[in-house]
């Protein structure tokens, strides 16, 4: 039963205002707005950057499931997947042996290196002693000599020390030459940190050590995230090394065995891209669990202040 409108309460004058514009913007169709130019240009861009880094990941794993005789001359997407080159190097190859090396040589390098760079940039940034300023220049210059030019100087070290054809020997040198940028980019992290963290922190009673591992070094996980990506990445890929100083098929890391399947006159493609697959796997792991801290160190990289 309705009432009258005699009866009915008067609404106030705003309020029957707002409900009227509100009846009429109900019944207009809502217009499409435009992205602006720019936008639609730089996603066009990232897209087609996106595209170009995925297709080689794509065609090497396309190319370890198809037959041998279609890696050239076949479709794109194989019509027949097969399983065979990953079959071959995991038993005749043994794959998996060479990845154990790998993951052993380049986790302990990662914790040499971790634990220098972290100690070393903290050191630098915080601690006022005479001569930090050399041994940061000295410890910085190492980064300007390539790799070829230090191979024979390394070896003659290493053969000194008796250390040439073993894992110790790769595992330090690995740590050496890497530990000088981890250093240079803890150093720029720690120096981002608020000073009055390390005041307070002595206020209370806490040593040097005690302030860097319980106040400072929690606060620099993304520097921590970013030294430990680029160091995997570094030392699970280098080859000049591990095949110049380990003669011992036994005892090499993964990449001189990947560089082996490379024939003069032929060579087994699918077999290469299921080696090269398999590879790939830790390193996407390991970004995709540090991907945030990663990309947060970048970004702190670039603010100032």
């Amino acid at each position: 039963m309705s009432l009258p409108a005699e009866a009915r309460p008067a609404l106030p004058r705003t309020r029957r205002a707002d409900v009227t514009k509100a009846s009429q913007a109900s019944g207009r169709k809502t217009r499409f707005r435009r992205p602006p130019l720019w936008l639609v240009v730089a996603y066009g861009v990232l897209g087609t950057i996106a595209i170009l880094c995925v297709l080689p990941l794509l065609w090497m794993v396309l190319t370890s499931l198809r037959p041998g005789n279609t890696v050239f001359g076949g479709p794109v997407i194989p019509k027949h997947f097969t399983f065979q080159a990953y079959e071959f190097v995991w038993t005749k190859l043994d794959i998996f042996h060479y990845f154990l090396n790998s993951v052993y040589i380049t986790g302990v390098t990662l914790v040499i290196v971790l634990a220098a760079s972290t100690l070393g940039g903290y050191g630098f940034a915080r601690l006022n002693f005479r001569g930090s300023g050399v041994m940061f220049g000295a410890l910085i210059s190492t980064l300007f000599l390539p790799s070829a030019a230090i191979l024979i100087p390394i070896f003659v070290e290493l053969k000194f020390f008796h250390l040439i054809g073993t894992q110790t020997g790769l595992i330090l040198l690995y740590s050496g030459t890497s530990v000088a940028f981890g250093v240079l980019l803890m150093r720029i992290f720690f120096e981002r940190l608020p000073r009055e963290l390390v005041e307070a922190a002595h206020m209370d009673g806490a040593g040097d050590f005690r302030t860097f591992w319980r106040v400072m070094l929690p606060l620099a996980g993304p520097g921590v995230a970013t030294v430990a990506i680029l160091q995997v990445l570094t030392t699970w890929n280098e080859l000049l090394f591990a095949v110049s100083l380990i003669q011992n098929q036994n005892l090499q890391p993964m990449q001189p065995e990947l560089y082996s399947l490379v024939g003069q006159y032929t060579t087994n493609w699918p077999a290469v891209t299921a080696a090269l697959t398999i590879a790939s796997i830790p390193m996407i792991i390991v970004y995709v669990v540090l991907q945030r801290r990663f990309v947060a160190g970048l970004a702190a990289g670039a603010v100032s202040g």
